[in-house]
């Protein structure tokens, strides 16, 4: 089937819905996945008028704070046959915010390709060393961006706090400010030198070889206030690092306290302290966490595993 480039960027869209009637209506299309809510509103009425019931299947990766279960959304989502919830939160919040009935609604986590994502594919080095930092350091690593609630502000107390007692500790935090951030982005470096860690925290702005940044870290930091997921985690659980993360939201669903990781209560510089202390202290037990977080995406987050249960629910419904 040809490409049929739709731009569909809100809610009304005459001339749009009418060219993918016609596409739909040529029994080409055996399956409709939508990536947005809003999609929903020409999908859903395309279809219908093409003659044909066509299974729809919705991903949802962000929750909603407000009900919609008004007659416009019991019209939209009552076509649905799946929705993905992308965790365990956002599967709740689709039930509680929604029209559909809960038994269409799945949970399906994002993935990470682990042959990418692997330790022996990086060189460990290679971005220690464009970032000025000594091969003999322990790296403490960041990977986000720099936006309200993504926790850099505990981060920086927390090196902060651990910086008389392990000078040696190198904190490199990777990523930028989107666009309309760049004040929040400025107030960080600020926070950072008025913390005296000029000499441990090196920013080193946005990075596209994400396998290797992770395979330079010792450990990663996940200081988030909330997430419906947290991609970063099994990126760097697949490269064998363990971690210390807020036990907020969908990160539930990826780190197992005191298995692969440590997990501590969001917004509290202290505790997220105390857990990089112990694995900064305890080699042995980074080494099991790592190894212990690598099994787990291997069982629940590898790509052709995710990729599988998303054929196979493609299929129950065509």
């Amino acid at each position: 089937m040809p490409l049929l480039p739709l731009n569909v960027a809100g809610y009304f869209h005459p001339l749009l819905l009418w060219r993918l009637r016609a596409a739909l209506r040529s029994g080409a299309v055996d399956l409709i996945h939508c990536q947005h809510s809003r999609d929903l509103a020409t999908v859903v009425p395309a279809m219908q008028m093409c003659g044909r019931k066509i299974p729809i299947v919705l991903s949802k990766r962000v929750g909603s704070y407000i009900a919609k279960k008004d007659l416009f959304h019991r019209y939209t989502h009552r076509a649905i046959s799946k929705v993905l919830a992308i965790s365990t939160v956002i599967h709740r919040n689709v039930i509680a915010t929604t029209p559909v009935p809960p038994e269409r609604v799945l949970t399906l986590h994002d993935a990470v390709d682990t042959s990418l994502f692997s330790a022996g594919t990086v060189d460990r080095f290679r971005v220690r060393r464009e970032a000025g930092i000594p091969d003999d350091a322990l790296v403490v690593g960041f990977v986000g961006r720099f936006s309200p609630g993504k926790g850099l502000e505990e981060l920086l107390q927390a090196a902060h706090l651990l910086q008389p007692d392990y000078p040696a500790v190198r904190y490199l935090i990777v990523g930028e400010a989107s666009h309309g951030e760049e004040g929040y982005a400025d107030a960080i470096h600020e926070l950072s030198r008025h913390l005296g860690l000029q000499n441990v925290a090196v920013f080193a702005g946005y990075r596209s070889d994400v396998p290797s940044v992770m395979g330079s870290f010792d450990i990663l930091a996940f200081p988030s206030h909330a997430e419906s997921f947290g991609v970063v985690l099994i990126e760097a659980m697949a490269m064998g690092k363990p971690v210390v993360s807020t036990n907020c939201d969908g990160v539930l669903d990826i780190v197992l306290d005191g298995t692969t990781g440590i997990t501590v209560p969001p917004k509290d510089s202290s505790a997220l302290a105390h857990g990089l202390e112990q694995l900064i202290t305890h080699a042995d037990l980074r080494r099991r966490m790592g190894n212990a977080g690598r099994v787990r995406v291997l069982e629940h987050f590898d790509r052709n595993v995710q990729l599988r249960k998303l054929e196979e629910i493609y299929y129950s419904l065509v």
